[in-house]
């Protein structure tokens, strides 16, 4: 059976044997099952510590960082980039806590051996603490270390809270220059790729409220209510961007379903989205045309399509109006769809970062 009807198949099977009927609320929460599971984390597992090729995000300032970005960073130095290497690891221990007995438990046990033992994490925050990492992975890598973090501390597995507490100084590092980066940062940065203000907020307010980092939620939260709740009419019609892998306005709009009470998020969504007809919110119902998937940066298309399809269902799942709820968790399967039948087609310019995207979508 060629791979893209074998896949299309197998997202087939998940679909219905989820649901009830064809009600679209219980087929749009879809759970990850272990088979769907042990093929997306493969993906993670065979990046983690692939070295090669590598994307360098830091600036050098003397002849002595000339060193190669395992012995700088040797938790995080595979998949790409830094930001994959940490949210590769997140997929890992996300599906190993959903699925303990999966067979590729042991491999992945061992690469959270090695990766996250105290000597290697010691050298990140060491490496954090240099002046000139203070904007490294700003805000979007950090977010995705707390997301991380979080999943550690919430997982009955002793070994999980040893390499948590391995990891501590380096997301308290973290959480306080974000707390400080907000001080400064006199707007949101609203872009549909890595710096998206939103998007990482998003995951910072998970990690703090399973952390109980009460400090950076409150900055959170008051920066979020003081930017973003007078926002009104997104430019739904600029979406997306070329390159994008995130959505802006479905980004901030899943932010505001965590900040605000379900009432006063129903009354500022309706300002903030004035309509979800096909005119108004037309480049949202349409999953993005992918017309190169191997080409890194057109192949974002692809997470844009899970980040669509997640955001949406948070979204939806706060509304009170139930046929705009059944819409967009009817637009969010059809997004589901479109990415997972492509993703695997992306090579590894794709392969190294959509399945964190994917298990993160249908885990919620």
């Amino acid at each position: 059976m060629p791979t893209k009807i074998k896949l299309t198949f197998l997202l087939f099977v998940l679909l219905f044997t989820t649901c009830n009927e064809g009600n679209i609320e219980t087929v749009e929460n879809i759970k990850l099952n272990e088979k769907l599971s042990k093929e997306l984390v493969s993906l993670s597992v065979k990046c983690v510590d692939q070295k090669y090729p590598y994307k360098i995000g830091y600036r050098y300032t003397g002849e002595n960082w000339l060193k190669p970005h395992y012995e700088l960073t040797p938790s995080f130095y595979g998949c790409w980039d830094w930001h994959s290497a940490v949210h590769g690891h997140w997929a890992m221990v996300k599906v190993l806590k959903d699925f303990p007995e999966i067979s590729e438990r042991d491999i992945i046990l061992s690469k959270l051996e090695k990766n996250l033992n105290k000597e290697n994490l010691e050298k990140e925050y060491e490496f954090f603490k240099n002046e000139f990492a203070n904007g490294f992975e700003r805000t979007y890598g950090w977010a995705w270390l707390m997301k991380l973090y979080s999943e550690l501390l919430s997982w009955e597995f002793d070994k999980a809270q040893l390499w948590a507490n391995n990891m501590k100084p380096l997301v308290d590092l973290l959480s306080e220059r974000t707390i400080l980066f907000l001080d400064k940062l006199s707007t949101p940065l609203r872009p549909g790729t890595h710096a998206n203000t939103a998007f990482s907020f998003s995951l910072m307010i998970e990690y703090s409220r399973v952390a109980n980092d009460k400090l950076l939620f409150d900055k959170i939260k008051d920066y979020s209510i003081k930017n973003f709740q007078g926002d009104t009419n997104c430019p739904v019609s600029y979406e997306p961007s070329g390159t994008d892998f995130l959505s802006p306005c479905l980004a901030e709009a899943a932010l505001m379903s965590q900040i605000l009470e379900k009432r006063e998020f129903n009354d500022w969504l309706y300002k903030f989205f004035t309509s979800f007809d096909s005119t108004n919110f037309g480049n949202i119902i349409t999953p993005p045309e992918v017309l190169d998937p191997t080409d890194p940066g057109i192949g974002h298309l692809i997470g844009l399509m899970f980040h669509r399809s997640w955001t949406l269902k948070d979204i939806a799942n706060k509304l009170e109006n139930s046929s705009d709820k059944n819409f967009l968790l009817a637009i969010a399967k059809k997004h589901s769809e479109a990415g997972y039948n492509i993703m695997f087609e992306s090579g590894y310019g794709g392969e190294h970062w959509l399945a964190t995207f994917a298990i993160y979508n249908f885990s919620r």
